[in-house]
């Protein structure tokens, strides 16, 4: 699940290089962070840094699954834990929303919200996640595949340039 968030942050991370090279580093005005962070809602960036704490709340649970007299002291530090992680998520956003901010203007960015909140941009974020389980899978052989094939081709191009590796 953890590989479902990275890869759906890279994605909201890949709109964002997807932004014209025109948007410079504007001033980050209170309204400017806002439709940033709210482009982070509508893409699910948000969830998805929210969902870090979840992921790490079942992964605990499962760790002690064996040991039910941990169950109680597990679930009162996770209850303790939670409001740190909140903070934690809220400083990331916060961050985020800024960094978005710094690559796209406030009118593009209301722009893009626009988008996502219409007919068109609601079925493709509910598509989105279908479509991310089904490419995921895909994407860890393909990986360790073109990896191995760029691995042999640059092997290969040093020898012939006289290097061994």
């Amino acid at each position: 699940m953890i590989r479902h968030i990275l890869a759906s942050l890279a994605l909201g991370l890949a709109l964002l290089g997807a932004a014209p090279a025109s948007a410079q580093t504007p001033t980050l005005t209170p309204s400017h962070l806002q439709a940033a962070r709210e482009v982070m809602e509508l893409t699910g960036v948000t969830q998805n840094i929210n969902n870090i704490y979840r992921e790490f709340e079942e992964s605990a649970k499962g760790l002690v699954a064996t040991r039910p007299e941990m169950a109680k002291d597990t679930d009162a530090v996770l209850g303790e834990l939670k409001a740190e992680a909140d903070k934690r998520s809220e400083e990331m956003i916060k961050t985020s929303a800024a960094v978005f901010a710094s690559k796209m203007t406030e009118a593009d960015l209301k722009a893009v919200a626009g988008f996502f909140k219409s007919e068109v941009g609601q079925r493709y974020t509910s598509l989105r996640g279908k479509a991310m389980e089904e490419i995921f899978p895909l994407l860890q052989p393909w990986s360790v595949q073109t990896s191995n094939y760029l691995f042999d081709r640059f092997s290969q191009e040093m020898r012939k340039r006289g290097h061994t590796l």
